[in-house]
């Protein structure tokens, strides 16, 4: 007897679901303290697409007993490539004539996102994604690049054990243990307190939360579910839903980049969220699934793609001229409402009518009839293509600045900067003057060990104070201090030492962490400065620092953050290195808090 054909539908709670993950995602890329987890929207995305896709290949498999992979990966390339290239070329454009100093680096970037290798390609530059406020307004297709790579090779898997395994367990098993490797593969090499470039962009970590939404499709087939359930059934899953969207929402919340637990199967977990949310948001009868498809969410929904291409640009290129932290409120207006225009301009006019029509949407051959919407269409691809074209072939590269850190040397692969006090030997004696040591503050002889802030204030705090010793790495957390104080520097504990701790820029610490760290410092005099940082745990780190410079009486607190408030010019464009302004203000804070309590 032939199986029953089954027929694919539309499923407007997924909609809503998209419309959470893109706000949420959205919200986060605004400012990371409002929603310290909303990166987390992009693996509710993941759980998603791997439901959907192994859906419809399920059903396609089940009516026909095979796969047409050509068509499907005509189908998803007609879905998503036209609405990129849109995107790309006008980025391009965008970034030459606001950011041309930038130009050379989009452009690779927007060799690697034309190719879906987005995320192998910051891998191999190292780039770090939560540092978010470098102009790289093409850095969030990373996770396009994944899915693409998803849908190329997962068809073909699930061809071959649909049709040589057959049976569901070990289907079943083999997503398992893949997703098991994935999770291990992510725990093996997560580096704490490092850059987890390799960990948050590959495709091999990160399948865990599509094979999910894969076993999901299994286990809860959206297109065999009844359009009647029982109401006791209806209404456990409906709660499972509300409970698991509560869950996703303290996740948005409280989650955030650097917690290590993250890294150590979190991803994982938190995701299996999101298949109990959308195991009610596609029951037909569901409650949760018609709360859901609310217009809103579904307006949102529909264009979340469009939304999710447009956010980061917008964002990167406005908040570009603003110092991270302290851009006023009429910024985020005028951010939403281009987001919103430029993606409902890519959904209306680029990306619905390619996905029916393909290229009959453009008409080059009547392009002096301007007013027919299709010549018009033509038209704009003819003004983006051609100056996109001139800018890949490298011709504004000249433009492109010189990143590297004036005050930082390269030590193997960090950025470093280290003095040591000027020697007696080198001192020059005239008269009964000593040449370097007419400074009011000659005789102090204070260890500096900090991060990049540190880096910044290196070769002007030696100018001020000669016999400083400093010590200041890019990227360096309080932790990595603790090995250093007592390796290197293990002298500076009597009550005559100075030392100065700028550390806590890079991530968040525990009181035992500041307390070890302090202890290995004995008496010295300690001023602890506190962190000016648009992230979400500065005001965790300022209050450790402050608490421990109120308990005990050897340690002073460096108020950088009060004296840093409302004072723009003191930043470069990521609200935390420093700008001429504020490296002269760093100092002064420094050595003003030293002169007040000084014995």
């Amino acid at each position: 007897m032939p199986q029953k054909q089954l027929s694919t539908r539309y499923m407007p709670g997924l909609d809503g679901l998209r419309a959470i993950a893109v706000v949420a995602v959205i919200i986060y890329h605004f400012n990371p303290q409002w929603l310290p987890g909303g990166f987390l929207g992009v693996d509710t995305f993941f759980v998603i697409s791997g439901y959907l896709i192994t859906s419809l290949l399920l059903t396609e498999y089940h009516n026909t007993q095979r796969i047409d992979l050509i068509s499907f990966w005509m189908r998803r390339l007609k879905r998503l490539l036209p609405a990129v290239i849109f995107l790309i070329m006008s980025v391009l454009i965008l970034t030459l004539m606001i950011v041309p100093s930038e130009i050379k680096a989009v452009r690779g970037d927007a060799f690697a996102a034309l190719f879906y290798v987005s995320n192998w390609w910051y891998i191999f530059q190292d780039v770090d994604y939560f540092a978010q406020f470098e102009v790289a307004p093409l850095k969030h297709l990373w996770s396009l690049a994944i899915e693409e790579q998803f849908y190329l090779f997962f068809p073909i898997l699930l061809f071959m054990l649909l049709r040589y395994v057959k049976r569901l367990k070990p289907i079943l098993y083999t997503m398992i243990g893949f997703i098991v490797m994935s999770i291990i593969t992510m725990g093996i090499l997560y580096e704490p307190h490092g850059n987890v470039a390799r960990v948050y962009f590959g495709t091999d970590t990160r399948l865990q939360t599509m094979l999910l939404g894969v076993i999901l499709a299994f286990v809860w087939p959206a297109f065999k579910l009844r359009m009647q359930t029982a109401r006791q059934p209806r209404m456990i899953i409906d709660g499972l839903g509300v409970l698991s969207l509560v869950g996703l929402f303290l996740c948005f919340r409280f989650v955030n980049e650097s917690q290590n637990a993250l890294y150590f199967g979190g991803f994982g977990l938190i995701s299996l969220l999101t298949l109990f949310i959308i195991a009610s948001a596609v029951m037909p009868s569901g409650l949760f699934a018609k709360g859901l498809a609310n217009p809103l969410f579904l307006y949102i929904g529909s264009r979340s793609y469009s939304l999710y291409l447009w956010h980061y640009p917008v964002i990167v290129l406005m908040h570009h001229h603003f110092v991270q932290g302290q851009i006023p409120m009429f910024v985020y207006v005028i951010d939403a409402l281009l987001i919103v225009i430029m993606a409902e301009f890519s959904y209306r006019y680029v990306e619905t009518p390619f996905r029916r029509s393909g290229f009959k949407i453009f008409d080059f051959r009547h392009l002096k009839q301007w007013r027919l919407l299709n010549v018009k269409r033509a038209w704009l691809m003819i003004i983006l293509l051609v100056p996109s074209v001139v800018i890949l072939s490298g011709v504004f590269n000249g433009l492109a600045k010189d990143n590297t850190h004036t005050t930082a040397i390269n030590t193997e692969d960090m950025k470093q900067y280290m003095t040591v006090p000027i020697p007696l030997g080198d001192m020059k004696i005239d008269g009964l003057e000593v040449k370097g040591q007419t400074s009011p503050y000659a005789n102090w002889k204070p260890l500096l060990i900090g991060d990049s802030v540190m880096v910044d204030i290196g070769d002007a705090f030696k100018e001020k104070v000669a016999n400083a010793s400093i010590n200041g790495l890019i990227g360096r957390q309080l932790v990595q201090a603790i090995p250093l104080i007592r390796e290197d520097y293990p002298d500076y504990r009597e009550k005559d030492d100075m030392v100065v701790l700028q550390l806590g820029t890079n991530g968040d610490f525990t009181d035992e962490q500041l307390d070890t760290l302090l202890d290995l410092l004995g008496e010295s005099q300690i001023y602890l400065v506190n962190t000016s940082v648009p992230r979400d745990y500065q005001a965790h780190v300022n209050e450790l620092l402050k608490q421990a410079a109120k308990n005990r009486d050897n340690v002073h607190l460096v108020d950088w953050h009060a004296r840093s408030q409302e004072h723009t010019e003191y930043f470069a464009p990521d609200g935390i290195h420093l700008e001429a302004e504020g490296v002269k203000a760093l100092i002064d804070e420094i050595i003003q808090t030293i002169k007040a309590h000084q014995k």
